[in-house]
């Protein structure tokens, strides 16, 4: 069961942020200044694609070897993912080299950032309530 809940998180995730990515290209391509927004998208859609992709991994083998920990787990993931949210934010912000690409960047990233948090959590209270159901 683990197996299939983790492939159907990261194959959700990846779709969420995939269809993500293509709303902001598309507001991009209509109204948007290209140069101004690709760096941001680029950079947002990724982080979100490494931190699931390791979340997924970092679950599937927390199941696997102590079940127990799973609420801590929850906890700890993410809190990583806030503070390596922090890193990137605070690490574009030294880099960029204009007000306006700052604020940008920090707009696109938090939306990106907001809607992965609530998928999240929706996935995982659905999963435990699956879970205690079951029992």
């Amino acid at each position: 069961m683990t197996k299939n809940v983790v492939n159907t998180y990261l194959r959700q995730s990846i779709c969420l942020i995939a269809g993500l990515s293509l709303l902001f290209l598309l507001y991009v391509n209509i109204w948007g200044d290209v140069e101004l927004m690709a760096k941001p998208i680029c950079i947002s859609a990724v982080f979100q694609l490494v931190a699931c992709i390791a979340y997924a991994l970092v679950w599937k083998w927390v199941q696997a070897t102590s079940p127990s920990s799973m609420p801590t787990l929850y906890m700890a993931a993410s809190s990583i993912r806030m503070f390596a949210a922090i890193v990137v934010v605070l690490a574009f912000c030294f880099l960029a080299s204009s007000r306006t690409s700052i604020l940008w960047f920090v707009g696109i990233f938090l939306i990106y950032y907001f809607v992965v948090l609530i998928y999240d959590t929706w996935y995982f209270v659905r999963n435990e309530k699956k879970i205690k159901q079951n029992v």
